[in-house]
């Protein structure tokens, strides 16, 4: 229930956030989320690192709404990135630490639970993760569709026509 949650609060930020033509050119964006956190989760929860508890519809051994707000995260993460270095040092870490936070909560709920790993060790693994999902996101996304592009939908009109 957490992962639905949570999934449709990040599907609501996309969606108001990002034009919706800037979200079809970052459509592999989603996929290479999905495909890499399915990965991920599965090996993740097979080798006993971490778990997934109160999973609706599992993926494996990952949940469909978990990978949902990944896709939607991976979104989030990939619109704003730049060509400077530090763009993508502050979208991996901002993320790595709202994922800290979020397990945080979800182990409080009892939907998350560490196996052989804690939070700091389970930290680095994300910045890890996160740094591949923006190289491999740059590289088939396209760097110069990540790099250009309206980022942001005009959410208030300052100029009425």
């Amino acid at each position: 229930m957490e992962q639905l949650v949570l999934s449709m609060m990040i599907w609501i930020l996309v969606v108001v956030l990002i034009p919706m033509k800037r979200i079809i050119e970052l459509r592999y964006a989603v996929f290479v989320s999905v495909v890499w956190m399915i990965f991920l989760d599965n090996l993740s929860s097979y080798l006993g690192f971490y778990s997934f508890e109160h999973v609706l519809i599992p993926i494996g051994r990952a949940s469909l709404f978990q990978l949902l707000a990944y896709s939607g995260i991976g979104i989030l993460m990939i619109n704003w990135l730049t060509r400077s270095s530090i763009s993508k040092i502050i979208s991996v870490t901002s993320v790595a630490s709202a994922f800290s936070i979020l397990q945080y909560v979800f182990i409080q709920r009892g939907a998350f639970r560490y196996g052989s790993f804690d939070m700091i060790f389970s930290y680095i693994y994300s910045i890890a993760a996160l740094s591949m999902f923006v190289w491999l996101s740059l590289a088939i996304v396209g760097e110069d569709k990540v790099y250009s592009g309206k980022k942001t939908r005009d959410i208030i009109d300052l100029n009425p026509r």
